[in-house]
């Protein structure tokens, strides 16, 4: 199996040079940028190659002692099937929860930097123009989320800020612009509405008022401020996110997905280990190259499925859930339908 990875991982980071190396050459990049580049890129990279690892392990492996009749003469002794498989699939749950953790604690926070490089060295890019559905935190607790943002004239424009604590919502201010004034180094704003509520969410009272000091600390700077995209954030901090998202009314729809989609992919591992030994074991003994080759097209439908799924779930109104978790529900019920005719021979 290590064999594998470090040859798949060999291949994809020779690819992505490939691809990249007119970025490297057009940036100026020296040796040192590339070295980095590619040490963030590592864990990804791995990621990715582990199932393909982890199912060519399980159909050579096992095709071996089928070529070499140790599984006949398992079987003959009246060991079953599934004690036989029993590690293997104990094995795939191990490599399941590895990956889980792998993926939120390595591979999102070191793919965030390998992002970083490319969009800031690599393939640098004008800051936009407008800013849509801005959410900060600012240093007080409170919550501003601002519809839409003019980063050339400073002018945000649909804004509301929450202060939020553990019961809910406790007051709200809102305003139909703020512009910074940059010689007061203050924000000028538009008449603002100001509610305040009970523990149970109840108007306690609301009131019109242009002279009140704004509940905001942040600066320009900080509303233009790269935050953590949330494609690079991992199932926890997406989850948080997600929750923050509706509390604000605003539609978490594209997060969900992306959240689903996380957890479908790590049980990848399982489901190959699962498919690969009645792969390895319903081929011809001599000819492992069977095994091999419905593995790999059995992975290439899970991919296409998956990842199916996740793009019909973006445009759709299909569930997350079922979009995504499609892919992993219909190769399941291959594998253990293919298991059980395995076992009968």
């Amino acid at each position: 199996m290590w064999t594998v990875l470090v040859g798949l991982v060999g291949i994809f980071t020779i690819a992505d040079f490939v691809e990249k190396i007119d970025n490297f050459v057009d940036a100026g990049a020296g040796t040192d940028l590339v070295l980095i580049y590619y040490w963030y890129s590592m864990p990804y990279f791995i990621d990715m190659a582990l199932p393909m690892s982890m199912l060519l392990a399980t159909v050579f492996s096992l095709g071996t002692l089928n070529k070499q009749y140790e599984i006949a003469a398992m079987r003959a002794s009246g060991i079953s099937l599934m004690r036989i498989a029993r590690p293997l699939l104990l094995l795939g749950i191990f490599f399941t929860l590895f990956q889980f953790v792998f993926q939120n604690l390595v591979v999102m926070p070191f793919n965030h930097e390998q992002k970083e490089i490319t969009r800031n060295v690599l393939k640098p890019v004008r800051s936009p123009k407008k800013l849509k559905e801005v959410v900060r935190q600012d240093l007080n607790g409170n919550i501003i989320v601002i519809k839409s943002y003019d980063v050339k004239k400073n002018i945000g424009r649909d804004i509301s800020i929450l202060a939020y604590r553990d019961s809910g919502i406790t007051e709200r201010w809102d305003y139909a612009t703020l512009r910074w004034d940059d010689s007061l180094k203050a924000w000028d704003n538009s008449t603002g509405l100001n509610r305040r509520f009970n523990a149970e969410g109840r108007l306690l009272f609301s009131k019109m008022s242009l002279q009140d000091e704004l509940p905001i600390t942040l600066t320009p700077f900080d509303i233009r401020k790269e935050q953590i995209r949330p494609n690079e954030m991992n199932i926890f901090q997406l989850a948080e996110f997600i929750e923050k998202k509706k509390m604000l009314g605003l539609n978490p729809h594209r997060w969900v997905v992306d959240y689903h989609f996380k957890l479908a992919f790590v049980m990848t591992g399982f489901i190959v280990i699962f498919l690969g030994i009645s792969f390895a074991l319903q081929g011809p003994r001599e000819n492992l190259a069977v095994g091999v080759g419905k593995s790999v097209v059995a992975l290439f439908i899970y991919y296409i499925l998956i990842i199916g799924g996740q793009k019909i779930a973006y445009n759709s109104s299909m569930q997350p859930a079922i979009a995504v978790w499609f892919g992993d529900v219909v190769l399941f019920i291959a594998g253990t339908w293919l298991f059980i005719q395995t076992a009968k021979k």
